[in-house]
Parts: structure tokens; C-alpha cells; sequence
């Protein structure tokens, strides 16, 4: 899908924020961290439970940004809706591997873009076969869902710069 910004409000692959994470950490990079949580509060980006549910305990720092924003009251949550949607998906585009139970989450957050009209930020490419898992670009595309790859997008839309 065609990559832009018209003010549009974002949902987040987990992805993103341990990319972030790993290239502005957040000791490192306080003003940063310190606009997400801004235009978090802003509304112009979305903050599942899911997502911060794969941050993983490794990734301490995040983890507690995380756990903060949670604490505030920042993250939204997906409801029965949402997890029968995703259902749905992932039996019209096979997403989740059944023996790993990965990829679980990516339904998840389809689900949640779709129903409120939010533009996907996921790094995740395109499945690279016919036969492979579909990934987040691919099921957004076929569902006419918003999706982004490029971090300059956002960052953009949320008004950052250094």
C-alpha cells in the first residue's frame, strides 16, 4: 500500500518500539521517549495491550515504558470483537503459525486498525512465498487497511525532531 501521512492516527507493531528501543535507547534518548508518551496522550498514536504484552521482560527499559504508559491509563485494549475479527482473518489469511503460536498478536492489532480506521506501523515485510505465513503488509493490503513501513512517516506525523 501507498505509504503517506494525512494525519492519520497509528496503531503499533510490536516491532516499532523495540526497534526504537534498540536505536534510541531510552537512556540514552529521554526526548524521544518523552514525545511518545506525548503524542501517546495526544491520540495521534495507539498503544494496544498486546503489543506490550511481547515485550519481553530482556527488554527492561521498554518494558517499563510500557508498564508506565499502562499505569496512565495509555493503553487500549482489544475486546471480543476484536478477537473475533481476528479470528476471521487469520481463517482468510493464515497468520498464526499453530505450533509456535507466533504472529498471534499481528491478528490482533488488524483487528483493531480495521474497526477504527487507524493506519498499521509495522516493520514486518512482505511474505516472500506463496506458501509462507501471511504477514501484517499483506493482510492489510488484502483488507484494505492503512499500512506504513517507514519510521520517517510517523515520526513525522507525530510532530518529532531532534
Amino acid at each position: 500500500m501507498k505509504e503517506e501521512n494525512d494525519s492519520k492516527v497509528y496503531v503499533l507493531d510490536t516491532n516499532i518500539l523495540i526497534e526504537f528501543s534498540k536505536w534510541l535507547p531510552l537512556d540514552l534518548n529521554k526526548v524521544f521517549w518523552l514525545k511518545m508518551e506525548e503524542s501517546l496522550q495526544k491520540g495521534q498514536w495507539v498503544l494496544l495491550d498486546v503489543a506490550i504484552n511481547e515485550v519481553e521482560r530482556d527488554n527492561e527499559g521498554l518494558k517499563k515504558w510500557c508498564d508506565d504508559q499502562k499505569k496512565k491509563g495509555l493503553i487500549k485494549n482489544i475486546d471480543d470483537s476484536h478477537r473475533n475479527r481476528a479470528i476471521e482473518i487469520n481463517n482468510l489469511y493464515k497468520m498464526i503459525d499453530e505450533t509456535t503460536g507466533k504472529s498471534d498478536g499481528d491478528t490482533y492489532l488488524i483487528a483493531y486498525a480495521e474497526a477504527n480506521k487507524l493506519v498499521v506501523f509495522s516493520r514486518e515485510g512482505y511474505r516472500a512465498k506463496d506458501t509462507d505465513l501471511y504477514k501484517i503488509p499483506d493482510v492489510c493490503g488484502e483488507l484494505k487497511v492503512k499500512v506504513i513501513r517507514r519510521p520517517r512517516i510517523f515520526l513525522e506525523a507525530i510532530e518529532y525532531k531532534n
